[in-house]
């Protein structure tokens, strides 16, 4: 069996991104594998454990944290890393095509997967214009799968069953399974394993979106000695609150 991992990062931690007024700071060295897609990973072991086959891993994350989330991969059990330099995958200016670029990747150079893995991590379409640029079955919010592919795919009332028809790609949620933990010996292993780099062109080259943290306007309060005899004491209290009086 033949099988691919669209790794990212943990977009979730809140580490990931602070904000200071209206600037968003990135912090790359704050990014890890998703759990999510630890879980995907943990299920492709599976199935190539029973099934015999390779694991080849693939990232659109950028710089420092793509070598960390390939290497963590490796270190699980993956079979090759590729790090994919094309832009903000997250940026909507950009996704669709990088989706479309990658599909012609996978054709041109016969990747003929019989599946594409992907932890549920955001609601980005990325994953289903994949299947829909190969022309393969996709499938959702899957909370449980098995190594015969039985599925259960979560809805908001509600749930699916049944069995994927291959070749699919598969987006899972990390309620599928407990993923087994490197050993020290393949994380040596793979701290001095290879990245294969792949680049794709985009026609929105140098034009993206910013990431701008919203503005806060704080209601505005008027105090007023003649109305409110308490008004002092109330301005007091706000002011520590605030950290401007003690």
């Amino acid at each position: 069996m033949k099988i691919a991992l669209i790794a990212k990062a943990e977009a979730d931690n809140p580490k990931t991104y602070t904000s200071h007024k209206n600037k968003v700071t990135y912090h790359p060295e704050n990014l890890f594998l998703s759990d999510e897609d630890k879980n995907a990973l943990e299920l492709s072991l599976q199935l190539t454990e029973l099934k015999k086959g390779a694991i080849d891993v693939f990232t659109f994350e950028q710089g420092e944290a793509a070598e960390r989330i390939l290497h963590e991969a490796l270190a699980m059990g993956a079979t090759t890393a590729t790090k994919i330099s094309a832009g903000n995958v997250n940026d909507p200016l950009l996704q669709n095509q990088i989706a479309s670029e990658f599909v012609h990747y996978l054709k041109e150079n016969n990747e003929n997967y019989d599946l594409i893995l992907t932890g549920k991590t955001t609601s980005s379409a990325f994953p289903a214009t994949i299947a829909t640029g190969l022309g393969i079955s996709f499938y959702d919010y899957v909370s449980m799968i098995d190594t015969s592919l039985n599925y259960e795919m979560k809805l908001e009332k509600g749930k699916i069953t049944g069995q994927c028809a291959l070749p699919a790609v598969i987006a899972t949620l990390d309620s599928i399974n407990v993923p087994r933990l490197a050993s020290f010996t393949s994380l040596s292993t793979a701290i001095n394993s290879s990245i294969s780099n792949v680049s794709f062109k985009t026609s929105y080259e140098g034009v993206t979106s910013e990431i701008v943290a919203k503005p806060v306007k704080n209601e505005k309060t008027i105090f007023n000695l003649d109305q409110d005899p308490k008004a002092t004491q109330k301005l007091v209290e706000i002011l520590k609150q605030n950290g401007m009086l003690r």
